[in-house]
């Protein structure tokens, strides 16, 4: 069974989806067969008479996150959760379960926005990603309290305090983060974002600069490209003109092909400092 990552904690725009969860399933339970009525009706009955370990919950469980009923698993797995509460297991499913159900939450909520924007449907989106970020906080909490050597759980962390408006945490979070060399780029990048939003340019390309050009190790091409993209952009709008270039032309050695960059470079050449 693999448990959710922390870029499944960050969240997507649809369900998690982890066919992983059924590897240790029994075969009942397999996501290619059809689960028969009697098979469930067998798990159910045996949850009713609390069975002593936690198996046939999470057998049920998974069927049932499988089959993208979340809020059947999130009931099943309430039930384990409260019989076996020290089953890593057990945990790990039931966030699953409930990231999985506020998701469905989610979407709908957007959906019902989309096809009438009202008011009303307007409270019940807002609510709804209320519920996902005070979830995502919750889980991540929890699992650093089990696992408090799970550093890389401090950036979706921190993503989710940021929804939730508290900005102090989230940038402290992401400060601890910064202190792992294999997170250090990622972490800065957020922290440039978060400084950006804040309306302080100097830390923000600061933290940027750190994302976009730390040597060991060095960052993901992405993380490095966004980096970049981000402090030339906002150099160029503080009209901080030699730093502007510098990062353009780390842009366009990256992206020889890319006349864009090229193009901003020469717009920038003849600007005085």
């Amino acid at each position: 069974m693999r448990p959710l990552t922390p870029d499944d904690l960050l969240i997507r725009n649809r369900p998690v989806e982890d066919q992983e969860w059924m590897d240790e399933a029994p075969p009942h339970s397999s996501p290619t067969a059809e689960v028969q009525l009697e098979r469930f009706q067998v798990l159910e009955r045996v949850i009713r008479d609390q069975p002593l370990t936690e198996a046939p919950y999470l057998e049920l469980a998974r069927i049932y996150l499988t089959q993208r009923r979340w809020q059947d698993a999130k009931r099943v797995l309430d039930q384990a959760v409260k019989r076996f509460p020290d089953q890593e297991d057990v945990l790990l499913l039931h966030e699953a379960a409930q990231l999985n159900r506020s998701l469905q939450l989610l979407e709908q909520a957007e959906h019902d926005y989309q096809r009438m924007p009202t008011e009303g449907t307007r409270k019940q989106l807002a609510r709804c990603q209320l519920e996902l970020n005070v979830l995502r906080e919750q889980i991540c909490r929890a699992r650093l309290q089990r696992h408090p050597e799970s550093f890389e759980l401090y950036l979706p962390l921190a993503d989710a305090l940021a929804h939730l408006g508290k900005r102090d945490e989230a940038i402290a979070c992401l400060g601890r983060a910064a202190q792992v060399p294999t997170l250090r780029c990622r972490a800065n990048l957020r922290l440039g974002q978060f400084w950006e939003q804040a309306g302080q340019p100097p830390q923000a390309l600061a933290a940027y600069r750190r994302a976009a050009l730390t040597r060991e190790p060095p960052p993901e091409a992405a993380v490095r490209r966004e980096a970049l993209t981000a402090a030339a952009n906002l150099a160029e709008k503080h009209g901080m003109i030699d730093s502007a270039r510098r990062y353009l032309r780390e842009l366009a050695n990256l992206n020889p092909d890319d006349a864009v960059y090229r193009l901003r470079l020469a717009a920038l050449e003849d600007a005085s400092l």
